[in-house]
């Protein structure tokens, strides 16, 4: 291991994706993730691959959709998230939640120590970020277009 070597990305745009796709599709999000969830894990191509690796691979979806769940359940965000147009502060704050969750994820199965988690983190937050900015961007030019 190089000294001084994070595991982890400032700008992570998968989580954005997820995130998305949880809000947009519910449940069936994690069935339309999980193939290339599965690939960027390295499931099947690496015997090396850990259980906590493939538990993070796809824990990573099924919580993302539990957290618009939970959040729904307890007024948090709309009832029927999945029916109606969200507020965008909604949207990250459960972008910022499930990033959070994800870094004590990694941080609790002994992935990254807490500075890496740290890191993971603030990736993640950013690129969801990223992502809902790009997407609201397009869309926008979309609609004026047409």
């Amino acid at each position: 291991m190089v000294l001084g070597l994070i595991y982890g990305s400032v700008l992570f745009f998968p989580h954005g994706v997820r995130v998305l796709a949880a809000y947009l599709f519910g449940w069936r999000s994690i069935l339309y993730l999980l193939p290339i969830s599965a690939v960027y894990a390295g499931l099947g191509s690496d015997p090396g691959i850990t259980v906590d690796e493939r538990l993070l691979a796809s824990g990573s979806l099924v919580d993302c959709v539990l957290t618009f769940e939970v959040f729904s359940r307890f007024y948090f965000i709309e009832r029927e998230y999945l029916s109606v147009s969200m507020d965008w502060k909604t949207l990250i704050l459960a972008g910022a939640f499930r990033a959070l969750i994800n870094a004590i994820l990694h941080y609790t199965l002994d992935v990254t120590d807490m500075r890496a988690s740290g890191v993971i983190f603030v990736g993640d937050v950013d690129g969801f970020a990223v992502v809902l900015v790009v997407s609201v961007l397009v869309f926008r030019l979309l609609r004026e277009i047409s």
